[in-house]
């Protein structure tokens, strides 16, 4: 049936972090009939803070506690945005970027937590190393130990801020330190409160304090840090301590970008909120976790807190769009308080009794772990169905139907673009170049969507040695209200033309309908970059073939829409895809290339199989193909392009005994890569072409030789 999309609406969750990654999950089992959800995040993933001191400790690994949100957003059919957010528009309700079109809301939730209190004095300071973001604590920690210089003495470590984010890092980093440097560690803890763990009962911060004193720390309370020195930290009280590493853990302060926000705010510059989390000036905004203040009643900036707020603001937004009162949110009087002694023992307390001990730890592990499983292993319905068509060229005709279908009307395409001349007589008139290519959109966000089809479409125009100068978009947009729709196609059309811009080229016009799915793409004019084309017939005995991308887009692509593909692979699949092939061609063309492809929708084997004459065979290097980062591993795992299965025809045109592995030779690339054959005399001027201009070098990946008897054109070693 159908789906009436007449009043469609949009939540937009800008942070995800405890709170906000709630609604995501809730997202995904259940979503709201007729309404997109928006994720922005600085990040690809969110790390969940209480397992932090048991990676210091050694106990995990460090993406134990790390929420990838790019398989998050995927299996729950949120789009997710990891663009700059420079401010917002109240009025128009939109989120606003520094380099992509704005995202409106209809109901938005601001979660983007809260930083750390910094000195007033060396906030720059190489030593210094701050506790937030979280999720780059661990890196910034190493780097930092990396950089200082070889000693016999005792590493000297300061940690200011003894709540419990202190006094767990005082405790669980003697061991990180100890896997990074042969030296001894002294830690000293400094607080200017009077007492360790504010708001815990003496019992628990006695119990603390003995147990870092008893490992040889030191304390130091009632003082605060006025100055980080390159050496030292400067206190208030006038004494100097030698620091070496400044680890920064103090209290909550607002982030920088909420003073950008005109919106209601506290004393200290967060977002104020009334009972229900939403804010008091009555907008259709919320503010959850450390990002915002209850004006009734201050609850303390901690993530048990905002786990708690997850599911009231998941009802409050059911009833916003339901025009129903929303329901407050009663934070808890008392909570489980468990510290991490990082010696397999932890420290807790309850309802004003202390404890502690190893069984402390595994209660802590177990909840902790009981809250990560929620995000980290997805439930079997986020899957998708086995087999769903890709997007992207995974959508493609099959070669061999193609083929068919072409001979029937004696059409024999023989390159990757169409060479229409203006003055067919003349052979001093510069040859045109046409070709259209279009694809299902490959992304839920509408600009990456355009970035994606300006570059896969000027492909097969750089295949030939040109450039592109202008392009007309196709685009079928699905049915739904004109709202959406405007939002997308502008949205798209940015995307593109900022890529065209890049290659000298603009958008001049197109034709856009509606229908059941989101088609997108473009027909793309071009001009010779030299005095020759590069053809895909014109292989010579002893060229060298070389691969100016990695191969594996179609395969991650697959695994992103089955909420599979992790934020590390989703980042480099996304670098590879949007690297055009302007300056590989220009380079090519210098060097007198005069045979080439791009790699799209048939695959390495397939494109390669088109430039195949009767005189002429191939060898590949198995070894030498470069892959996209996640594509063996994804592959390995069972997930395939729904293309894939067209594409094994191409097999029987190679010779092998790699089995499975070849069919990542197959892989239906989107924004592929060129495939070049370069003489041997031209190899090293080819190279150095990309050295010169600061790229990443072409893979040589196989040669050109005589036909043999044997049936196989293609041999793959």
């Amino acid at each position: 049936m159908k789906q009436d999309r007449a009043n469609r609406q949009h939540i937009v969750l800008l942070g995800v972090g405890h709170t906000n990654a709630h609604i995501v999950r809730m997202w995904a089992m259940n979503p709201l009939p007729d309404t997109d959800l928006t994720c922005i995040s600085d990040s690809g993933i969110a790390t969940y803070s209480g397992f932090l001191p048991a990676v210091l400790a050694g106990q995990l690994p460090a993406d134990a506690m790390a929420i990838d949100l790019v398989r998050l957003c995927a299996a729950a059919n949120a789009r997710l945005i990891t663009q700059n957010v420079t401010g917002l528009d109240r009025g128009s309700r939109q989120v606003l970027f520094d380099d992509r079109p704005p995202v409106s809301w209809d109901v938005l939730s601001i979660g983007i937590g809260s930083v750390p209190q910094m000195p007033q004095a060396g906030a720059d300071a190489s030593s210094l190393v701050t506790i937030k973001p979280m999720r780059t604590f661990v890196d910034r920690l190493s780097a930092c130990v990396a950089r200082l210089p070889a000693s016999d003495e005792p590493l000297q470590v300061v940690v200011v801020g003894a709540g419990a984010a202190g006094v767990e890092v005082t405790q669980c980093l003697p061991a990180r330190l100890r896997s990074l440097t042969d030296r001894s560690v002294h830690i000293t803890l400094v607080n200017r409160g009077n007492e360790l763990l504010p708001g815990c009962i003496p019992a628990t911060s006695q119990r603390v304090q003995r147990l870092i004193e008893e490992r040889g720390h030191t304390i130091f309370l009632s003082n605060t840090v006025v100055n980080v020195g390159e050496d030292s930290v400067q206190l208030q009280s006038g004494t100097s301590l030698s620091a070496d590493l400044v680890i920064w853990a103090t209290a909550a302060t607002a982030p920088d970008l909420l003073s950008r926000f005109d919106l209601p705010k506290d004393d200290r510059g967060f977002l104020l909120t009334d009972q229900c989390l939403q804010l008091t000036s009555g907008d259709p905004i919320f503010a959850v976790g450390d990002t915002g203040t209850i004006q009734q009643g201050a609850v303390p900036k901690a993530g048990v807190y905002a786990v708690r707020q997850g599911p009231v603001l998941w009802d409050n937004i059911h009833r916003l769009f339901n025009n129903k009162p929303l329901v407050p949110y009663e934070p808890q009087k008392s909570f489980l308080k468990l510290l991490n002694m990082g010696d397999g023992t932890a420290v807790g307390e309850w309802h004003g009794f202390c404890f502690g001990g190893r069984s402390a730890l595994r209660l802590k592990q177990r909840i902790d772990q009981q809250f990560m499983d929620k995000y980290q292993l997805l439930p079997d319905k986020m899957d998708m169905p086995d087999d769903m068509q890709c997007r992207g060229c995974g959508c493609k005709l099959g070669g061999d139907a193609l083929d068919a279908a072409l001979i029937e009307v004696s059409v024999e395409p023989k390159d990757d673009a169409t060479i229409i001349r203006a003055d067919i007589d003349s052979e001093h008139v510069a040859p045109l170049l046409v070709t259209t290519d279009f694809f299902s959109a490959p992304f839920t966000d509408a600009w990456l969507s355009g970035r994606v089809a300006a570059v896969h479409a000027a492909s097969d125009v750089f295949a030939m040695g040109a450039v592109p100068f202008a392009a007309e978009a196709i685009m079928v947009l699905p049915d739904g209200d004109v709202t959406t729709q405007q939002r997308m196609l502008s949205d798209f059309q940015q995307g593109a033309n900022n890529e065209f811009q890049r290659m000298g080229a603009r958008i001049t016009g197109g034709h856009t309908i509606t229908g059941p799915r989101w088609e997108t793409g473009f027909t793309v004019f071009g001009r010779p970059i030299g005095a020759q084309l590069i053809r895909k017939q014109g292989l010579r005995p002893g060229d060298k073939l070389f691969l100016t991308k990695p191969l594996g887009s179609g395969v991650l692509m697959a695994a992103l829409m089955r909420g599979q593909c992790s934020h590390s692979d989703y980042d480099a699949l996304l670098h590879t895809m949007l690297d055009n092939n302007q300056t590989a061609a220009e380079i090519a063309v210098s060097c007198g290339v005069v045979a080439g492809t791009d790699i799209t929708g048939f695959g390495l084997l397939g494109h390669l199989r088109e430039m195949l004459t009767d005189d002429v065979r191939t060898t590949i290097q198995f070894d030498s193909v470069p892959l996209i980062s996640g594509a063996r591993e994804s592959a390995e795992r069972g997930i395939a392009s729904s293309l894939l299965p067209s594409n094994r025809n191409y097999l029987r045109h190679v010779s092998s005994q790699r089995g499975s592995e070849l069919e990542l030779l197959l892989d239906p690339q989107t924004c592929g890569g060129l495939l070049l054959a370069v003489s041997p005399d031209c190899t090293q001027e080819f190279l150095r072409g990309f050295s010169e201009r600061g790229l990443t070098t072409a893979a040589e990946i196989g040669q050109v030789d005589v036909a043999g008897s044997d049936r196989a054109r293609i041999i793959v070693d």
